[in-house]
């Protein structure tokens, strides 16, 4: 027992690849969350709008590379695949089941408890070769954890990393409130596949593997030739020392190839986890999970209050026209063509609402485009790569497109067998759905016209330009160069009619070409000095202020060896 014990006790600064930060304590702002260091080092609880804004992400794209060679061109298209995620009503759903699940689970485990770091490492082994969940510091184990089952191609895997991502992987703490940690590093969340014949084995070490390239430890190595029996407490003692917040198991589909009674030992596993050392297990797979998420897990996720979160493929709704009115903007063909009612509706035939076929299928026809050096995509186009380039998928797509169960159920991994519970809920959730909706676009604009005019609105104000003079410049050089927007350096024009407004003139800008008047001169590039002592005067600063607060003048210390 000795040497097992000594096998958990980490060495501090030994990391071998793991990204880890050093602990911040906040207030959590709630009362159940205050004086545990795992949850006041976590970020705080962030509300839609913020979501929004930080899941967004938008691939580079200037209207000038349209002008660049065809196999530059080509690289180009790849960015939407890399870089392009448009947040929907679904992302700030789970966003916030997460955000719940890993609190939630910190709650009952909080290190600075009386021999917590010594019971962690005992009881969370005793207590899972016992089978025995009595005992052990966990006030009460109320996280369960869900599963995000869904159809195949729909996004839950990216999505849920790019949401584990807005998290810390490793937290450092070193004192909190002048006391030592007897938990230094602490694991948030942990995503990891369940191996393709699911194994227990592979996923144990698979787990112990991870852990060691996070916090440089020697699991893997000290226990690889260990069999699943000895593995499954080790995995759980581990998961108890390092404080871990939450274990994602993804391609849980996988355990339809288990051989023996191996998928139900491995599910009971996962409930002892969550019953021992109170750590949410969330399961993401296809529908071909379903059967494999009976009996014990799916009793005890009911605890968690968290609900399981269904994927469907999209319906040719707000939403779906919101994903593609973000997609529509990356064009490098030679002309851009308009997103209208013909081409949501080709895109949805042929993709049957499942968003990464769409986002596929809209960078498969501009690279066809391009090779064939034709000007611009077409329904038609859509049409022809489609049915060229997806011949492996479309006897499901065709599945779908008839809407006939019994054509569906052949393919499990777009299936979806609906109970009346089920499909209240999902009554419920489009409700929601449309609710945040409205959140969403309210943050990124639910057109190019107001999200411009939003955009310039705050570079104004950030820049020093009255709240009400940067609203009416935003809007009215963004209603003149509607056309032109990735022509011309809009925010330079902005700049340049606000200053015009805040020294008294009207705007030169709508005036006709014709005409002689020319407006006074003045700086319109933002780094531009004069520019800057300008702004600094308006807030009744010195020209010396003003330039250091921008950066330009530094102070001599900095030049001290």
């Amino acid at each position: 027992m000795v040497m097992m014990m000594s096998e958990f006790d980490v060495p501090l600064f030994h990391f071998s690849r793991g990204e880890f930060v050093e602990a911040e304590y906040r207030d959590p702002l709630l009362e159940d969350y205050r004086n545990n260091p795992l949850l006041e080092a976590l970020p705080p609880i962030w509300d839609d709008k913020t979501v929004v804004r930080r899941l967004a992400s938008k691939p580079i794209f200037h209207e000038s590379e349209r002008e660049l060679p065809v196999h530059l061109r080509l690289h180009c298209v790849q960015r939407i695949s890399r870089d392009f995620f448009r947040p929907l009503s679904r992302h700030l759903e789970l966003q916030q089941s997460i955000s719940r699940l890993i609190r939630d689970g910190y709650v009952g485990r909080n290190p600075l408890t009386p021999n917590y770091a010594f019971r962690a490492r005992r009881d969370a082994y005793e207590l899972i070769m016992q089978g025995n969940t009595n005992g052990y510091p966990v006030n009460t184990p109320t996280s369960a954890g869900f599963a995000l089952v869904g159809i195949s191609g729909i996004g839950k895997s990216s999505s849920l990393l790019r949401i584990l991502q807005m998290y810390p992987q490793v937290i450092l703490h070193r004192k909190y409130k002048g006391q030592d940690m007897p938990a230094p590093y602490q694991i948030v969340w942990l995503k990891m596949d369940c191996p393709h014949d699911g194994s227990i084995r592979g996923l144990c070490l698979n787990f112990l593997l991870a852990v060691d390239s996070l916090v440089g430890t020697k699991y893997y190595k000290k226990n690889v030739t260990k069999s699943p029996d000895e593995l499954l407490p080790l995995m759980a003692q581990a998961a108890a020392v390092h404080c871990l917040g939450v274990l994602v198991i993804d391609e849980i589909q996988n355990l339809q190839e288990a051989k023996d009674d191996r998928a139900a030992q491995m599910l009971n596993f996962f409930v002892q986890l969550v019953n021992t050392i109170g750590l949410p297990v969330v399961l993401v797979g296809t529908y071909k999970a379903l059967p494999a998420l009976n009996g014990e897990f799916r009793n005890a996720r009911r605890n968690s209050g968290q609900g399981d979160a269904t994927w469907h493929h999209f319906k040719k709704d707000e939403e779906w026209d919101w994903l593609l009115q973000g997609l529509w903007k990356y064009q490098w063909t030679d002309k851009k063509v308009e997103l209208d009612q013909e081409f949501i509706d080709v895109m949805y035939d042929e993709s049957q609402g499942i968003s990464d076929i769409a986002i596929k299928l809209f960078m498969l026809t501009q690279w066809r485009a391009l090779d064939k050096e034709i000007e611009h995509i077409t329904p038609e186009l859509i049409r022809s790569v489609a049915r060229d380039r997806f011949t492996l998928i479309r006897p499901a797509l065709e599945a779908l497109r008839s809407g006939k169960k019994k054509q569906i159920q052949k393919f499990a991994d777009i299936y979806d067998s609906v109970s009346i519970d089920d499909y209240l809920e999902r009554i419920e959730a489009e409700q929601r759905q449309a609710e945040r909706l409205e959140v969403i676009r309210s943050e990124l604009g639910y057109d190019v016209t107001e999200q411009t005019v939003s955009e310039l609105s705050a570079w104004l104000i950030d820049a020093g330009i009255n709240q009400d003079i940067a609203s009416d410049a935003a809007r009215e050089v963004t209603k003149i160069h509607l056309h032109e927007l990735d022509k011309i350096d809009i925010h330079k024009e902005a700049l340049r009619l606000a200053l015009q407004k805040s020294s008294g003139p009207k705007s030169n800008l709508t005036q006709p070409r014709s005409s002689t008047k020319k407006p006074k001169t003045m700086p319109t590039e933002p780094n531009d000095l004069r520019l800057i002592v300008t702004q600094g005067k308006k807030k009744k600063m010195t020209a010396y202020d003003s330039l250091k607060a921008a950066g330009y003048i530094k102070s001599p210390v900095e030049f001290l060896g």
